[in-house]
């Protein structure tokens, strides 16, 4: 089974030094563990016990440890001692823009915005709304400077709605009213943190679509955000590739002074090679012959074109293995799990000190219980992977604290 599912060991740090990023509510730690180096976050003590806190923060392991993206931070384990996540080698792109604004050239722009706009949209391609893009919250990696995205504390998804927070400064305007969200609020932000990189003027119509105050008007998905800047990229290539062709055709009328059929190679930017050859109507033909090392070797040689070869479609897995029979047998042990655990708190009034240690207490015992539920069922079914039996128990059990937490507001609402 994979260690960083519903895992409530105490590790033993080998190491710990305090991180200079803490938050409102966490304080942030590099910590050794097994000779790796790994983040570890953290609730205040003052917080510690409060059981919005606490649900926030299981919130945020809970979404982020089932996603799997390279531009996503991993999320490793939830313990006693907080949230233990993969540790990033950099610096926040807050800190890349005011150490190195240098860096941000058209083409490490293009790369950063291609890395972010994947990242978003895996995101929502998960029902995962991140509400909280913002430069402190996007790392970039000391070794090939790729994105990291961090921090899903503030997150919405359809099994945990509640969120808590937001940073006025990239929130939207129905993030700052309490209206509805959705992807175009993460579009929002993406706007505002166009603006503050050295080159924005480039993406100015970008922006003002991204920032509009109406969602409507925004663009309504990353994917037609991503064409609308690839289109927009397209567009300047196509002015320089132009601006190529009149500088070659001036040159090819200067050569066509001397009267000859032989055509006139010349070199373009070092490796575009532009031929002309003079006709005898005196009309100048101008072609992009192609690309090569050395001109003088290769006047009059077009590239060659690689067809790539077809890659066989991948196959389907097949389970030898009745997946319904699973799912009845891990649905009935961990309903018995649910009555020995959390289900008393149904009758609990949120906020409550005294229900939050216990709520604390129980959640965890159910936490283990669960995963060893999944354990046993896997043995029971070895044809069936166990990422399919952990996704259904790792379902069933946020379903069942978000049904329980949800009575518990409701009855702290009576109050």
């Amino acid at each position: 089974m994979e260690s960083s599912q519903f895992s409530n060991t105490q590790p033993r740090f080998e190491s710990i030094e305090p991180i200079d990023t803490n938050g409102a509510t966490c304080d942030t730690f590099c910590v050794k563990l097994y000779g790796k180096l790994h983040f570890l976050k953290r609730l205040k003590a003052e917080y510690a016990c409060d059981i919005r806190y606490q649900e926030a923060q299981r919130k945020e392991y809970e979404t982020g440890y089932r996603l799997e993206h390279p531009n996503l931070v991993r999320y490793i384990s939830l313990t006693d001692d907080g949230i233990l996540m993969e540790y990033v080698d950099g610096e926040t792109l807050t800190d890349r823009l005011a150490k190195h604004p240098g860096y941000f050239n058209k083409q490490n722009t293009e790369k950063f915005l291609h890395q972010l706009l994947d990242v978003v949209s895996y995101l929502h391609s998960h029902q995962v709304l991140h509400l909280d893009l913002k430069p402190d919250n996007i790392m970039l990696t000391r070794i090939n400077s790729d994105v990291k995205l961090t921090d899903l504390g503030c997150c919405y998804t359809d099994t945990f709605t509640d969120t808590q927070g937001r940073t006025n400064a990239f929130a939207a305007p129905e993030q700052l009213s309490g209206s509805n969200v959705d992807e175009r609020t993460d579009i929002y932000a993406i706007g505002k943190i166009l603006q503050l990189l050295p080159n924005h003027h480039i993406y100015n119509k970008v922006v003002a679509r991204c920032i509009a105050e109406k969602p409507q008007n925004r663009y309504q998905s990353i994917d037609e955000l991503k064409k609308n800047i690839s289109s927009h990229n397209h567009f300047l290539l196509s002015v320089i590739v132009l601006l190529l062709i009149l500088i070659s055709s001036s040159i090819a009328f200067f050569y066509s002074s001397k009267h000859t059929d032989a055509p006139i190679v010349i070199q373009k930017e070092k490796d575009t090679i532009i031929q002309v050859t003079q006709t005898k109507e005196k009309d100048t033909v101008v072609k992009v012959v192609g690309a090569v090392d050395n001109v003088a070797d290769q006047p009059h040689v077009a590239p060659t074109v690689i067809e790539p070869k077809p890659q066989p479609p991948a196959p389907v897995p097949v389970y030898d293995g009745n997946a319904e029979q699973m799912k009845a047998e891990f649905d009935k042990q961990l309903d018995q799990a649910y009555e020995a655990t959390i289900a008393t708190f149904c009758d609990s009034v949120f906020p409550s000190p005294t229900a939050g240690i216990a709520w604390r207490e129980k959640t965890s015992e159910f936490q283990i219980q669960t995963l060893d539920i999944a354990a046993k069922v896997a043995r029971r079914y070895p044809y069936i992977p166990e990422k399919v039996i952990m996704q259904h128990g790792q379902s069933r059990y946020q379903s069942l604290v978000g049904y329980v937490f949800a009575k518990m507001r409701r009855n702290g609402e009576k109050k």
